[in-house]
């Protein structure tokens, strides 16, 4: 028996809420994503592949809900695109396409008892996020064009209940980025899920749909969207100690600020695969072969793989709702920047969960630079 609560949900993808600035601000960025950073608009096409794992808290509330049993993968492709046409008619030429889908399955447990189990072969889908979102270059300042993110998820809330939720947002752009329009529209009719009428605890619920406008996107900061946040970074200067904030436009907030902090650069150890290729193991805290600030040592976080010049970059909010935070390990911009072997790779990635249930981490397995045939 399927049962309706309407509420107004955080959404699972990156959500930022910040407080007001009073002057115009724009951010430096570089092509660092190709291993020539310096070089010009180039074709270009990337294919990350994560393993999705779960880390628990130190403590949690009490009765807070809890994960267990978690496995998944998040795959990013970007792929570099002549000219894109615009539904207002205007054309961006020398643009960049960058699709996600991010798929994850769970048992969500309250004080050690299972509430409910989604994904792999319980017979229940897993969460899946799959995002599409168009932006121009770095010499355009990565301003966005478009984007959709189609969820369906499994969201706890603090009383130990589950909603099942089903939603896509979509945002469309004006030339400059100064407004945008968010339309979200509510899928649950087509969820076909089964829920044993037994567990009152999970829930069907309506997502709050409907258009939105925003205006004054870029006066205070550069702006991009929520799904192209953690590739454009990668355009970033960054040094330890070093911040940068932004506008970031998400359904659920419209645009809001972000800062993004460098916490420190560090030499750590990676293992992941390059076009198929294997890195070599250079050993627990050997000297960083890429990057400018590496601090050599044994910060590794792995006792094999190689040693990676790391900048650790905090993805901060502010404002009453500040949502959740996540941190960013990203490969440093070889000293010579026409031969950035690690291309600011975005290797580690924490997505901090809310009421204290932990984070999920996702850990790059593989980089591939190779387009399929055909496409």
């Amino acid at each position: 028996m399927k049962k309706k609560l309407t509420a107004a949900a955080a959404l699972l993808a990156c959500v930022f809420a910040f407080a007001a600035c009073s002057s115009r601000v724009t951010v430096a960025l570089n092509r660092n994503w190709q291993t020539n950073a310096g070089g010009g608009y180039e074709t270009f096409y990337e294919r990350l592949t994560y393993d999705v794992r779960f880390e628990a808290p130190d403590s949690s509330l009490p009765n807070a809900p809890s994960y267990a049993n978690v496995s998944g993968t998040y795959t990013v492709t970007t792929e570099s695109v002549a000219s894109y046409r615009s539904e207002s008619g205007f054309t961006a030429n020398n643009v960049y396409r960058l699709t996600s889908v991010l798929e994850v399955s769970a048992s969500i447990l309250q004080n050690g008892e299972l509430v409910y189990a989604f994904g792999g072969d319980t017979g229940a889908p897993a969460d899946t996020i799959t995002t599409s979102v168009w932006f121009r270059d770095a010499l355009d300042g990565m301003t966005p064009l478009e984007s959709t993110t189609t969820t369906y998820s499994h969201t706890p809330r603090q009383n130990g209940s589950i909603v099942i939720y089903s939603y896509t947002t979509k945002t469309v752009y004006n030339e400059d980025a100064s407004r945008a329009t968010v339309t979200v529209t509510d899928n649950s009719d087509s969820i076909a899920e089964t829920l044993p009428e037994e567990n009152s605890r999970v829930f069907v619920g309506t997502f709050n749909a409907g258009e939105t406008s925003y205006s004054d996107l870029t006066d205070r900061y550069s702006v991009f969207d929520t799904a192209q946040l953690i590739f454009s970074a990668r355009g970033l200067a960054f040094e330890a100690d070093s911040s940068n904030t932004v506008t970031v436009v998400s359904g659920a907030a419209g645009g809001q600020y972000v800062t993004l902090s460098c916490s420190e650069v560090v030499a750590r150890n990676y293992s992941f695969t390059m076009d198929g290729q294997p890195l070599p193991d250079t050993g627990t805290g050997s000297d960083s072969e890429e990057g400018t600030d590496g601090e050599e040592g044994s910060e590794g976080e792995e006792e094999t793989g190689t040693s990676i010049s790391t900048c650790v970059v905090n993805f901060a909010v502010s404002g009453k709702n500040n949502g959740q935070t996540h941190t960013v390990d990203y490969a440093a911009r070889s000293t010579n920047a026409s031969n950035n072997r690690y291309r600011n790779l975005p290797m580690r990635i924490e997505m901090n969960l809310a009421y204290g249930m932990g984070a999920f981490l996702y850990v790059l397995q593989d980089a591939s630079y190779t387009a399929p045939s055909g496409e």
